[in-house]
C-alpha cells in the first residue's frame, strides 16, 4: 500500500473519531440541557430546599415541646426541721424516761438524690410572634423561588448570547474562508494576467497582500469561534463540541413597549423578590411589636424515676406560665421604630426598581427597533455590493479593473454578509434581555419559531 493511501485512511479515521464527540443541538435542546446540568441553577435550587427545611422548623413553633431531663444532686448535709421542742413535749406527756432517745431532727430530703423527668411546654399566646415568624419564612421561601427564576432567566439570556454568538462565529469563519478562497483564486488569476502582461506587477503584489490579510482574518475568526465555543460548553456544563443548528433570526412585528413594561411589573423576578422582602420586613416589624404583649404557655412535668427524693415532691404537675415584660429601658420602642423605617426603605427601593426596569425595557425596545431598521438598510447595501462585485469581476477579467478594485468589492460583500449576521445576533441577544426583564424568558422559543421571522440567509 502506498504511503499516501495510508495517510488518507488515517485522516479519514481521525475525522470519524472527532465527529463522535460533536453534539448537534437546536437551541431548544441546548436550553433543556442547560436547565438540567447548570451548576448555578443547582446551587439556587439547593438554597430553596434549605429554606423549605427551615420553614418546617417554624411550623413546629405552634406545637408543644416535650423534653427529657435527668439530674443528680448532693448537698453538704440532709435538709430537715428541728423538732426537739416537739420531742420534749411528747416525752413529758407520755412519761418517757430521759434515757430513752427520741429524734430531734425530721429529715425532709437526704443529702444525695437523683431524678428523671418528662417536661412539657406549649406556648398558647405570645403576641403573634409565632404567626409572624411563619409568614416571614414563607416570604423567604418565595424569595428563594424567585431567585431561582431570576437565575434561570439570566442563564437563558446567557445561553442565547453564547449559542447564537457561536452560530455567528461559525458563520463568520465560513464567510472568511470564502473570502480567503476567493483571494487565492484571484491571486492565481492575477499571476496569469501579469505573466501575459495584462496587469502590472504592483497589482499582483496587491493580490498577494490580500491573500495574507484574508488568511489573518480567517484565523482571527477561528480563534473567536473557539473562545465562544468554550463559553457555550461552560454554560451547558458539557465538554463535547457543539454544533448549533438553530438559525439567527429577527422578528419585525413586536408587541408595543407598554406590553413589556406591564409584564415586568407583574412578572419580573427581581420585583417579586422585592415584594417578598417587603413581606419579610413587615413580619419582622410584627415580631418586634409582639414584645409589648405577654407570653402565656402551658407547662407540665412528670416524674419517671427518682432516687432518695423526698416524698413531699409530687409525681407530676401541670400549670400556666405567664410572663409580661413591663419595662426594658425603651429598647422595644426603638426596635419597633427601626423595623418601621426598614419597611419604608424597602418601599422606596421597590419604587426605584420599578422605574429603573421600566426605563431599561424602553432602552432595549428602542435598540430592537434600531436593529430592524439597520437590517432594512443592510438589504439595500447587500444588493449593491453583490452587483458591484459582479461588475468588478467582469471588468478585471477584461483588464478594465485593478486588483485592488476586485479585492475591495469582495471584502465589501463579505462585510455586508457578516454585518447582517451581527445585526441579527445583536437582535436575538437584546430580545432575550428584553424578555428576561419582562419576566417572559420562556417566550423566547416562540419568537424564534415565528413564521414571520427574518432568516439569517440573504435571498
Amino acid at each position: 500500500m502506498k504511503k499516501i493511501d495510508i495517510f488518507i485512511i488515517l485522516l479519514f479515521s481521525l475525522q470519524l473519531i472527532s465527529q463522535t464527540n460533536v453534539k448537534v443541538l437546536t437551541f431548544e435542546q441546548a436550553l433543556t440541557q442547560m436547565n438540567n446540568n447548570n451548576y448555578a441553577l443547582k446551587s439556587a435550587d439547593a438554597e430553596k430546599k434549605a429554606n423549605e427545611f427551615k420553614r418546617k422548623t417554624t411550623r413546629g413553633l405552634y406545637l408543644p415541646k416535650i423534653s427529657f431531663s435527668a439530674s443528680y444532686m448532693k448537698f453538704d448535709q440532709d435538709i430537715g426541721i428541728d423538732i426537739s421542742g416537739i420531742t420534749d413535749a411528747y416525752r413529758d406527756a407520755a412519761n418517757i424516761p430521759a434515757d430513752k432517745m427520741l429524734p430531734t431532727n425530721l429529715v425532709l430530703q437526704q443529702e444525695e438524690f437523683a431524678t428523671a423527668n418528662i417536661n412539657f411546654v406549649w406556648p398558647i399566646f405570645n403576641g403573634g410572634k409565632i404567626r409572624a415568624a411563619n409568614q416571614a419564612m414563607d416570604a423567604s421561601i418565595n424569595e428563594a423561588q424567585f431567585k431561582i427564576i431570576q437565575k434561570r432567566n439570566e442563564l437563558n439570556t446567557e445561553l442565547v448570547q453564547r449559542y447564537y454568538g457561536y452560530r455567528l462565529a461559525k458563520k463568520a469563519v465560513e464567510l472568511y474562508q470564502n473570502v480567503y478562497d476567493a483571494m487565492l483564486l484571484h491571486q492565481r488569476n492575477a499571476q496569469k494576467l501579469q505573466e501575459s502582461g495584462m496587469i502590472s506587477k504592483a497589482q499582483l503584489l496587491y493580490a498577494n497582500i490580500s491573500v495574507s490579510q484574508a488568511k489573518t482574518d480567517l484565523q482571527s475568526a477561528i480563534n473567536k469561534a473557539n473562545t465562544v465555543s468554550n463559553a457555550l460548553k461552560n454554560t451547558l456544563a458539557d465538554s463535547s463540541d457543539i454544533e448549533t443548528v438553530s438559525e439567527l433570526f429577527l422578528v419585525k412585528n413586536l408587541e408595543n413597549v407598554e406590553y413589556f413594561q406591564q409584564s415586568a411589573r407583574e412578572s419580573n423576578p427581581l420585583l417579586k423578590q422585592v415584594e417578598s422582602k417587603k413581606m419579610l420586613v413587615k413580619q419582622n416589624y410584627n415580631i418586634k411589636k409582639a414584645d409589648y404583649f405577654p407570653a402565656i404557655a402551658i407547662v407540665g412535668n412528670k416524674e419517671l424515676a427518682q432516687y432518695q427524693l423526698t416524698h413531699l415532691m409530687p409525681e407530676w404537675f401541670i400549670g400556666v406560665n405567664f410572663r409580661w415584660t413591663i419595662f426594658n429601658g425603651a429598647a422595644r420602642t426603638y426596635k419597633v421604630k427601626s423595623a418601621k423605617a426598614t419597611i419604608d426603605r424597602v418601599d422606596y427601593i421597590e419604587s426605584k426598581a420599578i422605574a429603573d426596569i421600566s426605563t431599561y425595557i424602553t432602552k432595549l425596545y428602542n435598540e430592537l427597533q434600531s436593529y430592524i431598521e439597520q437590517l432594512e438598510t443592510m438589504k439595500i447595501t447587500y444588493n449593491f455590493a453583490k452587483e458591484y462585485l459582479r461588475v468588478q469581476e467582469k471588468a478585471f477579467a477584461e483588464g478594465f479593473a485593478t486588483s485592488k478594485d476586485l479585492v475591495d468589492a469582495e471584502i465589501t460583500l463579505n462585510k455586508v454578509k457578516v454585518g447582517k449576521l451581527k445585526i441579527m445576533n445583536d437582535y436575538v441577544y437584546t430580545l432575550a434581555k428584553l424578555l428576561e426583564f419582562s419576566g417572559k424568558s420562556d417566550k423566547f422559543l416562540e419568537y424564534s419559531k415565528r413564521a414571520d421571522r427574518e432568516k439569517e440567509e440573504f435571498e
